[in-house]
């Protein structure tokens, strides 16, 4: 294996030098850096031996991935969007898959919610990491991709910037396709990537909603949730004819239900009534303190409670989400 070898396995597993070395480091127990990493890819540094063997064995237990881009989106906020997108992550990794987390919300709250800190998102902002330096810079979107606790899951953060992104990007012809471009960068280096997108219906939730072959809508069980849910059906049906034909609704996922509630019923029912025959409408996820208290902890609820109420649910999902992936053609899907 020479350098060039190396560059393409670091290419495909979607990784810059600086977390090549730190995956190196991970599974070798030793303290290469993002120069030496450079020094080998360029042939200015002989390769070791025992490297040599360990990314020829690793390369030779390769799989090729293709990845299937999801979005969880709702116009309205407070309905448990990023806790359904971060738990859905990590549901899909349970199969040994590599994610990607896409926060694509100006709130941050994908990446708080995976351990990324405030003050750790103002220095990835200082250092130009965050998804508004990609939309709106010639920067791939490699270049901000960084682990996560979790084994298979890296994230794409995002900071206030962000905010800006919609106001700039419609100044720009086709300023709504900028993530599928920068998506096609990774698309080998992952089986799936997931996108959590801002409580909006801006441009850079049309990013999202423009790269993506699925949308799982969660929908709090609550009075005139179906309005918020027909405002966004339409608006994915206008991007389906503009400029993503094969976007599908992958289900609905009703939240913060409590049964002991008559509106919460109601609500339940009048979503199956009006979408059911259209698209799957998944089990509820309980209303329960635990998502809560993980995301004020930065952590992802299963990870940290694999039995937590409304854990079948997101596996359920990842199970239809990986038969799509392994058909392109999920059953139902409108």
């Amino acid at each position: 294996m020479g350098g060039d070898d190396m560059r393409q396995l670091r290419e495909r597993r979607g990784e810059n030098q600086t977390q090549f070395a730190e995956w190196l480091n991970a599974q070798l127990g030793r303290s290469y850096t993002k120069a030496r990493i450079s020094r080998w890819e360029s042939g200015a540094e002989r390769i070791p031996q025992q490297l040599v063997d360990f990314l020829t064995r690793h390369k030779a237990d390769e799989r090729p991935r293709s990845a299937t881009y999801l979005a969880v989106a709702n116009q309205k906020g407070g309905v448990g969007k990023t806790a359904t997108a971060v738990n859905l992550a990590y549901a899909l990794t349970e199969g040994g898959a590599r994610v990607l987390l896409i926060d694509c919300d100006s709130q941050s709250n994908a990446t708080v919610h995976v351990g990324i800190g405030n003050a750790a998102i103002v220095a990835l902002e200082q250092q130009r990491k965050t998804l508004y330096y990609v939309l709106r810079s010639e920067e791939p979107l490699t270049s901000v991709i960084m682990p996560t606790a979790e084994r298979g899951l890296d994230l794409a953060p995002a900071g206030l910037s962000l905010a800006d992104a919609d106001v700039e990007l419609a100044a720009d012809s086709t300023g709504g396709l900028i993530l599928r471009e920068k998506l096609d960068e990774v698309r080998h280096a992952y089986d799936f990537v997931v996108m959590d997108c801002a409580p909006n219906l801006g441009l850079v939730t049309a990013n999202a909603l423009s790269a993506a072959e699925l949308v799982v809508v969660p929908v709090q069980t609550e009075a005139l949730a179906l309005l918020g849910v027909k405002r966004l059906v339409d608006t994915i049906g206008r991007i389906r004819r503009r400029v993503n034909p094969s976007l599908r609704i992958a289900g609905i996922i009703p939240t913060m239900y409590n049964d002991r509630l008559t509106q919460d019923r109601a609500t339940l029912q009048e979503l199956h009534e009006s979408y059911a025959d259209q698209v799957p409408v998944f089990a509820p996820i309980p209303r329960a303190t635990v998502y809560g208290k993980a995301a004020a902890a930065g952590m992802i609820t299963l990870a940290g409670d694999p039995k937590a109420p409304g854990a079948e649910t997101f596996r359920e999902v990842a199970r239809q989400i990986r038969a799509y992936a392994q058909n392109r053609e999920l059953p139902h899907v409108a």
